[in-house]
């Protein structure tokens, strides 16, 4: 998704809403056994801060499914990440501008791979396996002693 800022400037515009569903090229996170499921959906606002920069803030939403890292149970769990970034043609604690441009995929990429956990669990308090027998502990325990 990109935004233009210098159309922004041409429409007398300071601030503008977006809506938009994605899907990246590469895959986003490194749960084993677990994947996102698509499209991604990003809402925000852009706001311009100056003649080549602006403030970008929003959602993103999605679904993770897969295994229970502790119990192997298919679940899913939905995610919603806020973020608020700036934007600027300088590159200082900014993302880049590329002839006014803003290419939103590159900052929901890099939130949803900073936000997400390294395990997938069915519920927090997830009780897991039995390590002697293999039963699931969230259920009935285990048949061993």
């Amino acid at each position: 998704m990109l935004i233009d800022l210098k159309k922004l400037w041409q429409k007398g515009k300071e601030e503008e809403s977006f809506y938009f569903e994605y899907n990246p090229e590469t895959e986003l996170i490194d749960i084993p056994s677990a994947e996102i499921v698509l499209p991604i959906k990003v809402v925000g606002k852009v706001t311009l801060t100056g003649r080549h920069s602006a403030f970008i803030e929003g959602e993103i939403s999605f679904k993770v499914k897969g295994e229970c890292t502790r119990c192997l149970t298919e679940t899913e769990k939905d995610f919603a990440i806020e973020f608020s970034e700036g934007v600027s043609d300088d590159g200082e604690d900014a993302y880049p501008l590329k002839n006014d441009t803003v290419d939103l995929s590159k900052i929901v990429d890099d939130k949803i791979i900073i936000s997400m956990p390294v395990t997938l669990l069915c519920k927090e308090d997830c009780k897991g396996l039995c390590p002697d027998c293999g039963g699931n502990l969230n259920e009935n325990g285990c048949k061993c002693k």
